[in-house]
């Protein structure tokens, strides 16, 4: 996907923004810098075949590479601090070539366009005058912003999961999906833990080990594997498929895809943060991007974040 200049001269703004309010820190994305890679399998199940050709939907086993991490671009925060996660998959596809899924634990984005996104964060910026942000920023910012007042209201109902394992993951974006027939459909992904969903509030999970959520994550893969089922909602006439901040009815149809095994945390876990890149424009034949302005952005803010901690630049 080629992406445009003047999306790329925002991404890079947001880079920039993102470092001068979690510091410069080499070596590390800036922003979910705190992760921590892991291996697996996912395996479509029968209904993703009528849903998408997509080749890692067919039902064969696809190793992946999964990536937890937490939303702060600081790589030493306290994992109990209430925060956003995420879980990143990376589908190695028969053909040779990869496709990425990114989600978060929240329903959906607080910005409609990355202009409004960098303006958010601008609001979080030192005061030059006091060296902190100004308190009021950000209430004055949701005044006329409300999808940051509601990201902000859905992320403190689920504020610390106790366990990567245990929250449930969006991928914030629709996307088409068409199958070998030729029928296609908008959805949304989600991921559901089948241990179930556990959070912790913020008063006991302060107390804590500061790295918590990466110790329970190998004690329980240790054991055994950790899974997730892989969901589809899918949308209707009027659901918007270009605003990510918007939430489709509950009601909506869901598909279940596939389940992902996660089996082991890699022993270069600390190298592969360094070098993987997670794209949200990466799809594959079956599954295409919507006119949603926030994808190609994300995809170039991290491209910079990766010339960033990988070549300091």
């Amino acid at each position: 996907m080629e992406i445009p200049a003047s999306v790329k001269s925002v991404a890079k703004q947001i880079v920039d923004v993102q470092q001068a309010i979690a510091g410069k820190n080499p070596g590390f994305r800036t922003a979910h810098a705190k992760g921590i890679v892991c291996t697996g399998t996912f395996v479509a199940g029968p209904e993703a075949r009528s849903i998408s050709k997509a080749a890692h939907l067919q039902g064969q086993p696809i190793p992946v590479t999964i990536r937890f991490s937490n939303g702060s671009g600081k790589p030493h925060e306290h994992d109990g601090l209430p925060d956003v996660r995420a879980l990143a998959v990376k589908f190695a596809l028969p053909n040779g070539k990869k496709t990425d899924l990114l989600a978060i634990t929240n329903e959906a984005f607080l910005a409609r366009t990355a202009e409004e996104f960098l303006a958010f964060l601008k609001t979080n910026l030192p005061d030059p005058a006091t060296g902190q942000p100004d308190p009021q920023a950000v209430p004055r910012f949701i005044e006329t912003h409300p999808a940051v007042g509601a990201f902000v209201g859905r992320l403190m109902q689920k504020p610390v999961p106790a366990s990567y394992t245990q929250a449930l993951y969006h991928a914030i974006h629709a996307f088409r999906f068409t199958a070998a027939d030729g029928t296609s459909r908008f959805g949304r992904y989600r991921w559901v833990p089948e241990a179930g969903e556990a959070y912790l509030n913020p008063d006991e999970s302060a107390k804590l080990d500061p790295n918590f959520l990466q110790a329970e994550l190998k004690a329980r893969v240790a054991k055994g594997p950790a899974s997730f089922r892989l969901m589809l909602q899918i949308g209707e006439a009027g659901d918007p498929t270009n605003d990510a901040t918007v939430i489709w009815p509950a009601e909506r149809r869901q598909v279940e895809l596939g389940r992902l095994k996660i089996e082991t945390v890699s022993p270069t876990s600390a190298a592969d943060e360094r070098q993987l890149i997670f794209d949200p424009v990466k799809v594959t034949d079956g599954i295409e991007l919507t006119d949603d302005p926030i994808p190609a952005a994300r995809s170039a803010a991290y491209t910079f974040s990766y010339e960033w901690r990988t070549k300091g630049t």
